[in-house]
């Protein structure tokens, strides 16, 4: 029994040096093993049909059509607001908004600027949104997240457009708590 493990041992040592001296000095040995087969589909590229057919007209009653133009306009809408915009309050001569708008989907805005207050200015962030011809913004300051200010200013505007101005309402807080309101002018540079 002895004299066959010895056997044994003496064939899977020399087999296996025969496989170590197969390969050459600086080649790559190929896998003895077949690739796994996936059984993935060879896929299959066909050029772009350009003769397409038009899709059937399909009539469309009163209030389909009227629900289209409502979100068209909301559409257009939110495309003017997009741009620099320069707000003013009525009642505080010494601060104003100078904000970069955009929207985000139909009904969203968002935006980012700077609050002047007399001779310094604050980063501030903005969020709002559409609804039928109403723009509301959340004007808020973002120093205050940033440097551990306790006095952090917040705009609630209310606002119409009309062409490349805006007017409405704004009431303004610090920390939550109300600080005062007034009227609110805004105009698209």
């Amino acid at each position: 029994m002895r004299l066959a493990s010895l056997l044994l041992l003496a064939i899977l040592l020399s087999y296996a040096s025969f496989q170590a001296c197969a390969i050459e000095a600086g080649e790559i040995a190929a896998p003895s093993i077949a690739a796994a087969n996936m059984g993935m589909p060879t896929p299959k590229i066909t050029s772009p049909n350009m003769g397409m057919s038009q899709p059937k007209q399909v009539q469309q009653d009163i209030s389909a059509s009227s629900a289209n133009q409502t979100e068209d306009k909301t559409d257009d809408q939110s495309d003017d607001l997009s741009g620099k915009w320069s707000i003013k309050f009525d009642n505080l001569p010494n601060r104003s908004l100078d904000l970069t708008l955009w929207s985000s989907g139909r009904t969203k805005i968002m935006g980012y600027g700077t609050l002047a207050k007399g001779t310094t200015s604050n980063s501030v962030t903005v969020s709002g949104s559409i609804a039928g011809e109403e723009l509301m913004l959340a004007v808020q300051s973002a120093d205050s997240e940033y440097s551990g200010q306790q006095n952090s200013d917040k705009y609630d505007l209310s606002l119409f457009q009309a062409n490349n101005t805006m007017s409405g309402t704004y009431i303004l807080s610090v920390e939550g708590e109300f600080m005062g309101e007034g009227n609110a002018t805004a105009l698209k540079h």
